[in-house]
């Protein structure tokens, strides 16, 4: 699945938080940076191999910054 993630910095208690979003730009998920499995769940991907990647992704991410990617 072509999604854009962005990754969002947050300040003080607010946590950081990834968006992914669909081609169109609408935000198909939200959640934690810290609770991927939370965002993995949402996105119904289910395959152990296609989470681990997604993982991977997540946590690489640089803040502010959208990127393309097919989890």
């Amino acid at each position: 699945m072509k999604v854009f993630l962005l990754k969002s910095k947050g300040k003080g208690i607010v946590p950081d938080y990834i968006q992914v979003r669909a081609s169109d730009h609408s935000i198909i998920a939200y959640f934690k940076a810290t609770n991927t499995a939370k965002g993995l769940d949402e996105l119904r991907i289910d395959d152990a191999a296609r989470r681990s990647a997604a993982a991977d992704i997540f946590t690489s991410l640089a803040f502010g910054k959208m990127i393309e990617a097919d989890i």
